[in-house]
């Protein structure tokens, strides 16, 4: 880009988040006859859109084209020194880069764009002088993923006070123990975190309690912690905690929550605490359930806040399980269950069908579950299930009348 346009691109380095500064460069642009106003203009537009808006199709055709005549020329910068850059708002936003690039060539690469969200790649020879690059205080979200480099990772991480305006957090298959939970959730350095992922690791109960007792993650409203050692002890631990308050999503897919020491927790009820709960593929039967939605009585009972729940995958829960979520009372507010290859037959399918506290759910997913048309034929004729818009249907099993009914009365398409 010009040197002309240096003044403007300091402003926007300065205020990243602020649209106005990228729409005074665009205008200085335009006026140059520089396509990249345009892209910028285009890219903003996109960014204030819903995703399935009818405007879309014509900018993001825009936004094509003007990558394909340009994107060699915008990522010349960057040649040599990263790869993996995504376009956001008119600029790079997004990159990946070698731990080693980035110690030599920091001050390059965020010169040439107001870099975001940066990927580091080959970490293990450059911790933890990595993580005490300034510029890091210039990101919103920082990935290290198979990295396999255990504690050390966790203790730079949490070491680095230029980490202390990141959002996003992502050490996702990287060996991390409890010690490196306990790490993390020490640091003073990570207190703005909105989104952390542990995802792929070894973090069992200890650090699932270190998680759930930490004094500065307490804007952290996504939580995903898939494919860890969890087990019911840490999953009620982190659901259930005080310090915890901005949770809205966790993610504890695999993690044995399941297993039979379940069923003599206190206060597994705290799962119904947390908005959107994926608990799939944790070998759940009917018994977690009825444990899991059995909410002591009196103040300690905690509040019921569940909206979106995942138990995909639980291949045991089959009809008895499905006859405890249509009996439940605490489910009145969920809008999505998701229940994919979890052995429901047709009985369980009809105990659903007759559900009278599931009326505020707009989508059901029964893909994957050996169902045939007298099991699903009941919610043709159900006076419940009022909202419903979407029902996900086995692939088999079923006649192509009963789908272009279930279609029909469920899955129409909706309007723009």
């Amino acid at each position: 880009m010009q040197t002309e346009a240096e003044a403007f691109l300091q402003r926007i380095r300065a205020y990243p988040d602020d649209d106005a500064q990228r729409l005074i460069l665009a205008d200085w642009l335009d006026e140059e006859g520089d396509p990249r106003g345009r892209f910028i203009r285009v890219q903003l537009a996109l960014a204030e859109l819903p995703p399935d808006a009818t405007a879309r199709r014509d900018l993001q055709i825009q936004e094509r084209e003007l990558l394909t005549a340009h994107r060699d020329a915008w990522l010349a910068p960057f040649r040599g020194l990263a790869t993996g850059c995504e376009f956001r708002r008119g600029f790079v936003d997004e990159l990946k880069v070698e731990a080693r690039q980035f110690l030599r060539h920091a001050d390059t690469i965020f010169a040439a764009a107001p870099v975001r969200h940066v990927h580091l790649l080959d970490v293990s020879e450059s911790l933890p002088a990595v993580m005490q690059v300034p510029y890091l205080g210039r990101l919103a979200a920082l990935t290290v993923h198979a990295q396999h480099t255990g504690e050390p990772l966790a203790r730079a991480v949490a070491r680095s006070e230029h980490l202390a305006g990141l959002k996003r957090l992502t050490l996702t298959r990287n060996r991390l123990g409890d010690d490196a939970a306990e790490q993390l959730a020490r640091s003073p350095h990570l207190t703005n975190l909105e989104e952390l992922d542990l995802s792929e690791n070894e973090i069992g109960e200890a650090g699932a309690r270190a998680l759930a007792a930490s004094s500065h993650l307490g804007k952290v409203c996504r939580l995903e912690l898939r494919d860890n050692r969890f087990g019911p002890v840490g999953a009620e631990a982190v659901a259930g905690s005080d310090r915890l308050a901005s949770l809205y999503r966790l993610g504890l897919a695999h993690n044995d929550v399941g297993l039979p020491r379940l069923l003599s927790l206190g206060r597994a009820c705290a799962l119904l605490g947390v908005p959107v709960l994926d608990l799939c593929a944790n070998g759940l039967k009917a018994a977690a359930l009825q444990t899991i939605f059995t909410r002591p009585q009196g103040p300690d009972a905690g509040p019921v806040r569940l909206t979106e729940l995942d138990l995909g995958h639980n291949k045991e829960l089959g009809d008895d399980g499905a006859r405890v979520l249509a009996g439940c009372p605490h489910l009145e507010e969920l809008a999505a269950l998701r229940l994919a290859d979890c052995g429901i037959g047709d009985e369980g399918c009809r105990a659903l069908a007759n559900a009278p506290h599931l009326n505020r759910v707009e989508v059901l997913d029964l893909e994957s579950n050996s169902i045939s048309d007298a099991g699903l034929r009941p919610f043709l004729d159900t006076r419940y299930w009022r909202a419903l818009r979407h029902l996900g249907l086995p692939r088999g099993g079923l006649s192509i009348g009963l789908r272009k009914d279930i279609d029909s009365k469920f899955n129409r398409p909706r309007r723009a």
